[in-house]
């Protein structure tokens, strides 16, 4: 597929992997991005091509927004990028929350990591489009994680909406019309603020697989281009993660691997905010 003359809505553009993404779909001038956070402050600048729109995509109704404004101006979309999402570092014992906000909390995670790319790409394939005359498919693109597949300890609401998101596009693959392509992406852990607000701290542990997030924007820049179904960004993780599945029990050290380390973390933290 080109990467050029398309129209396309982009969800999380103010940052990390969205930022990157943004400003790589921008560069030859051609393409027409609705750029989609809900803060647009630090969404790239580029007149006429990129558009900042401000949504929040947990929302049915700011979803339908931004597709009916794409059909308006633009007549519809070509490529539809489901980017957005967030985290919890937390263990579920000791959240410190209880009852009606704790299903509160358990909702807003899945509203915007799972719920909220599924009604997405419904509105998408219900979209009323005025077909680009240079491309027969439509695609759409959605940022899952490697921890749909391996474990990444008290992360486990995370984990888990992005198992549930991987198994729906997964089947839905089978399911849908001939028009329309799907691409799953699973980054590994990026080097952005995405865990310091997962974790609430100003520096926290990442895990041991780890990338820059212009790393992945370029791995799925070319995999639009390239016509890719699956794009694995960490070269690494798509080397070891065949042998995970074909011997599950180092998949399973992996992940104690990071609980033991991330025990230890607790640990040094806890015992810094005593002296302190």
């Amino acid at each position: 597929m080109e990467t050029s003359h398309l129209r396309i809505l982009l969800t999380g553009a103010s940052s990390g992997i969205g930022w990157h993404l943004t400003k790589l779909l921008a560069q030859d001038g051609t393409n027409r991005i609705l750029a989609i956070a809900r803060h647009t402050e630090a969404i790239p600048s580029k007149t006429g091509v990129i558009f900042p729109f401000q949504a929040d995509f947990s929302l049915p109704e700011e979803i339908d927004r931004c597709f009916l404004y794409a059909k308006e101006q633009w007549g519809g979309i070509d490529v539809c990028i489901a980017n957005a999402g967030f985290a919890y570092r937390e263990c579920l014992q000791e959240s410190g929350l209880s009852g009606d906000a704790y299903w509160k909390h358990i909702h807003k995670i899945f509203e915007t990591n799972t719920i909220g790319q599924i009604y997405a790409l419904q509105a998408f394939t219900d979209l009323k489009t005025n077909p680009n005359p240079e491309f027969r498919r439509r695609l759409f693109v959605s940022t899952i994680s490697a921890v749909a597949m391996v474990p990444l300890p008290y992360y486990a609401l995370y984990c888990s909406t992005k198992s549930a998101l991987d198994g729906f596009l997964k089947t839905y693959d089978y399911e849908k019309p001939a028009w329309l392509r799907l691409m799953r992406v699973y980054p590994v852990a990026t080097k952005t603020d995405f865990f310091c607000k997962a974790a609430q701290e100003e520096c926290p542990l990442l895990p041991f697989l780890r990338q820059k997030p212009e790393k992945v924007a370029q791995a799925v820049f070319k995999g639009i281009r390239k016509g890719r179904y699956k794009v694995y960004p960490s070269k690494l993780f798509a080397m070891a993660y065949p042998f995970m599945r074909a011997l599950p029990f180092l998949s399973r050290l992996y992940s104690r691997h990071e609980r033991i380390k991330m025990q230890r973390h607790f640990q040094q933290t806890d015992k810094m905010s005593r002296r302190m």
